[in-house]
C-alpha cells in the first residue's frame, strides 16, 4: 500500500478543515442515520444544481475552489434539491457522473408541521437536519476529492500561454452531458469550475470571434434546454498578459445561447446570487414581433422578497436571455418588472420586461423602453 505524498496528505488535512462540519457526523446515535437519507430526494423541488469540475486545471495543494462551491451551495440550496458533481475531461471531450446526493432541508411549511407533532418513539426529523446535511458536506466534498486526485499537477504543469495551449474540448465534453438537461422538469444551475479556454476542432478562444458564428447546437446535435450557466476560475491558468476572462466572454455567451442555455456568471469568481427561490412559475409566450406571432416560454424563479433567481425568457426563432429584477404577486395579483441579460430581439444590451396581471395569465411588453423596438408580450401558466 503506498504511502501518502507530503503534498497529498496536506490537502486531506485542508479538505477536513474545509467540511470540518462533517467530523460530527461520525457521532451518530445508536439507531440514527449513518448516512445521508435519500429520502429528501423525494421532496418536489424547483430547481436542481449540477456542478462541473474541469480535471485539467487541478492544481496540486490549491482548493480555494473547492471552498467556494462548498460555501455558495450551503447559502444557495433549495430544501430536497438535487445536487451532481460531474468530471470534465476536456482532453476527452468527455464527462463522468461523480456522485449525486439531495439537500437535506425542508421548508417553512413543513418546519411548522413538525413542530406541531409529538415525537415519542421516533426522533424529531427537524433535530436531524445539522447532522444530515454533515453527511451531505462530506459526501460532496469526498467528490471532489475524486476530480481533484485524478487530476492534479504542479501549478508549473497548469499554466499556460496561448502559444502552448493544449487541446481543450470543453464544449464538447459539457454537450456530452446533454441528456440531463433534455431530460430536466425544472430548471438546472449549472456551476462550472474550469479556465474555459476552448482549443479544438470547433473553435477556439485563442483566435478571433468567427462570423457567422457556429451552430454547435447543430453541429453536436445537443442543446442544455432549461440551463443557467455559471463558470468561474476563467483564465487562471494563463500567463499574465495573454488575455484575461473578459475577452472570453464574448465567445461563450454565444456558445450557450446558440445551445438554448444563459450564461449568467462568468469570471475569476463565482458569480452566484446568495438567494434561495422559493417558488418556480413557468409560463408559455406570445410575442408580437415585428408583425409575427412568436411563440415562446419564460421560466421564473423567485426568493422570499421577489427577487429573480435564475430565470430565462427565450422565443423560436429570436433567443434566449436571462432575466433580473422582481416578480411580485398580492392575492393573485402579479407584476414582472424585469430586464433581461443579453438581447432578444433588439441590437441592445438589455431589454426591458414589464408584465402585469394574475398568475394564470400576464401581460406586457418586451423590448427597449421610449423607442419603438418594444413590443406586446402575453404568457399563460403553463399546466405541466
Amino acid at each position: 500500500m503506498k504511502l501518502l505524498t507530503q503534498t497529498a496528505f496536506a490537502f486531506a488535512i485542508s479538505m477536513l478543515t474545509i467540511f470540518s462540519s462533517a467530523a460530527r457526523a461520525a457521532n451518530t446515535p445508536l439507531f440514527g442515520n449513518v448516512g445521508l437519507d435519500p429520502s429528501f430526494c423525494k421532496q418536489k423541488t424547483i430547481r436542481q444544481t449540477v456542478v462541473y469540475i474541469d480535471d485539467q486545471i487541478m492544481v496540486d495543494g490549491q482548493i480555494d475552489w473547492a471552498k467556494k462551491i462548498n460555501t455558495k451551495l450551503k447559502s444557495t440550496l433549495v430544501p430536497g434539491e438535487h445536487v451532481t458533481v460531474v468530471r470534465l475531461s476536456p482532453m476527452s471531450g468527455q464527462s463522468t457522473e461523480i456522485w449525486t446526493g439531495c439537500w437535506p432541508a425542508y421548508s417553512k411549511e413543513q418546519q411548522a408541521s413538525m413542530e406541531k407533532e409529538n415525537y415519542f418513539f421516533s426522533q424529531n426529523p427537524l433535530e436531524e437536519l445539522t447532522q444530515q446535511q454533515a453527511f451531505f458536506v462530506r459526501d460532496f466534498g469526498a467528490a471532489l476529492t475524486v476530480v481533484y486526485e485524478a487530476g492534479k499537477r504542479s501549478a508549473e504543469e497548469v499554466k499556460i500561454t496561448s502559444k502552448t495551449a493544449p487541446r481543450k474540448q470543453i464544449l464538447r465534453a459539457l454537450a456530452s452531458d446533454e441528456g440531463r438537461f433534455s431530460g430536466s422538469s425544472v430548471p438546472i444551475r449549472a456551476i462550472i469550475y474550469s479556465d474555459m479556454l476552448e482549443n479544438s476542432d470547433l473553435g477556439s478562444v485563442f483566435l478571433p470571434m468567427p462570423a457567422p458564428f457556429p451552430n454547435f447546437a447543430e453541429k453536436l446535435g445537443s442543446k442544455f434546454r432549461k440551463g443557467i450557466f455559471y463558470a468561474f476560475g476563467v483564465a487562471e491558468d494563463m500567463d499574465e498578459g495573454q488575455g484575461g476572462a473578459q475577452s472570453l466572454k464574448p465567445f461563450w455567451t454565444n456558445v450557450f445561447k446558440n445551445m438554448s442555455a444563459v450564461m449568467n456568471g462568468f469570471g475569476s469568481d463565482l458569480n452566484v446570487s446568495n438567494s434561495v427561490p422559493v417558488a418556480g412559475y413557468s409560463y408559455n409566450l406570445h410575442y408580437a414581433f415585428d408583425n409575427q406571432d412568436l411563440d415562446g416560454k419564460m421560466s421564473i424563479l423567485v426568493d422570499g422578497d421577489g427577487n429573480i433567481v435564475d430565470s430565462w425568457i427565450g422565443f423560436s426563432r429570436l433567443s434566449i436571455a436571462g432575466i433580473s429584477g422582481t416578480f411580485l404577486c398580492t392575492n393573485d395579483n402579479c407584476k414582472l418588472d424585469g430586464t433581461t441579460t443579453t438581447s432578444i430581439a433588439t441590437n441592445s444590451p438589455t431589454e426591458t420586461l414589464v408584465m402585469t396581471g394574475k398568475t394564470a395569465k400576464l401581460n406586457g411588453q418586451l423590448g427597449v423602453s421610449g423607442t419603438k423596438m418594444i413590443f406586446d408580450l402575453k404568457g399563460e401558466l403553463a399546466t405541466n
